[in-house]
């Protein structure tokens, strides 16, 4: 009787607690380049993202190498915190809280402003004032966001669209 209670217990935890990470819809192999005082990268990766919650899993010769989940809480190797001391810590304390998030899901950041559309669907932000000099260009297939005043440089391209070249 007792077996059967602790093996009842275990699938009722299993079942409540589940063993396994959050599921996301689109899962996209990307070249990822991260470069901040705190984050040094370059090489392939995967954003992963499910309506607001989004995942970036960075690679180094095929080994997993960190991972950036953005929920409700921004978890990377070090351990989680809120997503404002994230942007704090890791980029900018003038930046709004969502701006990695934007960037990583290939959305406009600052909430827009700014924004001048090109052909192609190719759109650009400048945002300048004493504190950042960002330059942000989506189009598709490529995110790139570049801040001369804080040396932050985030590339976020296709890998499909980097090896048909």
């Amino acid at each position: 009787m007792q077996k059967f209670f602790i093996l009842w217990v275990s699938l009722l935890a299993l079942m409540i607690g589940g063993c396994t990470g959050k599921h996301y819809s689109i899962s996209e192999p990307k070249i990822i380049t991260i470069k901040s005082p705190k984050l040094k990268f370059a090489d392939t990766g995967y954003i992963r993202h499910e309506g607001e919650s989004v995942e970036a899993e960075l690679f180094t010769a095929g080994v997993a190498v960190e991972k950036i989940s953005i929920d409700e809480k921004v978890c990377v190797s070090a351990g989680c915190m809120s997503e404002q001391d994230f942007i704090r810590e890791y980029l900018s304390a003038e930046y709004p809280t969502d701006t990695l998030r934007r960037i990583l899901l290939g959305e406009p950041i600052f909430q827009g402003i700014n924004t001048s559309e090109q052909c192609g669907g190719a759109k650009t932000q400048y945002i300048r004032n004493e504190k950042m000099d960002i330059v942000y260009r989506l189009k598709p297939g490529l995110s790139y966001f570049k801040d001369r005043n804080n040396g932050l440089i985030i590339r976020i391209e296709n890998l499909d669209d980097n090896q048909s070249r």
